[in-house]
């Protein structure tokens, strides 16, 4: 029962973030490390659960947990009416509205830099474009 609950609380979270990562016009750009630290990431926690559970759960519950850190960490970005954000309080998404924001600056040098400064938080990030 108790592994259900985990399995619920990773899965919400991820649906949530793959719903409102669809708005995005602009999405963050991460450097290749990231997708290698998750990959060792996915290693490291199949390891552990097939040598600690090895059950259909465990295994769900690490692919639940893998896909919400992708969702976290590859998911951020700008929508045509504000701008989606992880603040590092909880695994959602947070929506910003243009009206909401305390700050807001770019940097450019080779990547354009979005500095956002919104609930008391300052949220950094590279930008890429998606077609």
């Amino acid at each position: 029962m108790l592994k259900i609950i985990v399995l619920l609380m990773l899965i919400i979270p991820t649906i949530y973030n793959f719903t409102i990562h669809r708005k995005n016009i602009i999405n963050v750009k991460k450097k290749p490390i990231f997708g290698v630290i998750i990959a060792i990431f996915a290693i490291f926690a199949s390891l552990l659960c097939y040598r600690l559970d090895n059950t259909i759960v465990g295994y769900a519950i690490v692919v639940a947990s893998v896909l919400l850190i992708y969702t976290i960490s590859f998911y951020p970005g700008i929508r045509k009416d504000g701008f989606n954000v992880f603040m590092g309080g909880n695994p959602f998404l947070k929506y910003v509205s243009f009206k909401d924001l305390s700050d807001l600056s770019l940097k450019e040098d080779n990547n354009l830099n979005l500095i956002i400064k919104a609930y008391g938080s300052t949220y950094k990030s590279n930008l890429c474009y998606r077609k």
